[in-house]
């Protein structure tokens, strides 16, 4: 019995995959948008995505190390139990 963690990696992947694209568009938007109100907003509003997503994947590869603990104990508890 293992849980399977396919859709965990799955999600994780195309939320980076989101994110460098959003990078890519503002990145083009700061080319055209280029004023105090921007720079506000970017401080304000942005600047804190890049950080929230490194520790959110640093935490989801801390629980997807725990679910592969738990399926290589619970793989051995019934190895035993045979």
């Amino acid at each position: 019995m293992t849980f399977n963690v396919g859709r965990i990696r799955d999600c994780e992947n195309r939320i980076q995959r989101d994110f460098v694209e959003f990078a890519q568009l503002w990145s083009a938007v700061k080319e055209d948008w280029v004023d105090s109100r921007r720079e506000r907003f970017e401080r304000e509003h942005l600047t804190s995505i890049g950080p929230s997503l490194s520790r959110f994947s640093a935490s989801l590869h801390d629980f997807l190390d725990t679910i592969h603990d738990a399926n290589r104990d619970l793989d051995d508890h019934y190895a035993r139990s045979d």
